[in-house]
């Protein structure tokens, strides 16, 4: 139950600080991209399912507080989520090219399918110019505040929900399987 809060805490504050803070330090109209970070991390140091539902309430956040088409961030999100909680068995706890490489490659993908779903649908071909000017930008800038605060999240992660649940785990042993069934 305490990982579902920290995980909820952690959403509302990115959201909070993506969608305030960073608007104001934001580098060429380019705003770090919190949400992904979060729904990446949560992917990639949990599993496909916690991925996939914190990326499912980042995108909702997002549908609700832009006013476009509710449910298509949280489609993408939710998709970026399971897809990073596939990688969930190369985790290891002081790496930091898998999470960073996580992190672009959604960058990348959330990019590219909102050019296509909001840009290219909508007859503006230029792809070129989008990524120049809105794209590159985004992905950089996320990608450099993401080595900052991945630290923070894998904080929360080895030190709050991992110890839970090994507080858990001591407090309802008849929930712990032996190895020999697994």
């Amino acid at each position: 139950m305490l990982t579902v809060l920290i995980l909820g805490i952690e959403v509302f504050m990115s959201f909070l600080l993506q969608s305030t803070v960073f608007v104001w330090l934001s580098v060429g109209h380019a705003v770090p991209d919190l949400l992904l970070i979060v729904t990446v991390a949560a992917g990639y140091q949990n599993s496909r399912i916690t991925g996939m539902v914190t990326g499912f309430f980042c995108g909702l956040l997002l549908d609700i507080s832009s006013g476009g088409v509710l449910g298509i961030y949280a489609l993408f999100y939710m998709l970026i989520g399971y897809t990073c909680g596939k990688f969930n068995k190369y985790y290891i706890q002081r790496d930091w090219f898998v999470p960073l490489g996580l992190i672009a490659a959604a960058e990348f993908a959330l990019c590219t399918l909102i050019y296509i779903f909001g840009y290219l649908i909508n007859g503006d071909t230029r792809f070129l110019r989008y990524v120049r000017s809105i794209f590159l930008p985004k992905m950089l800038y996320t990608v450099i505040i993401a080595i900052v605060y991945y630290l923070i999240l894998t904080f929360l992660y080895e030190h709050v929900i991992n110890r839970n649940a090994e507080d858990e785990a001591f407090l309802a042993p008849e929930s712990i399987v032996p190895e020999e069934t697994k």
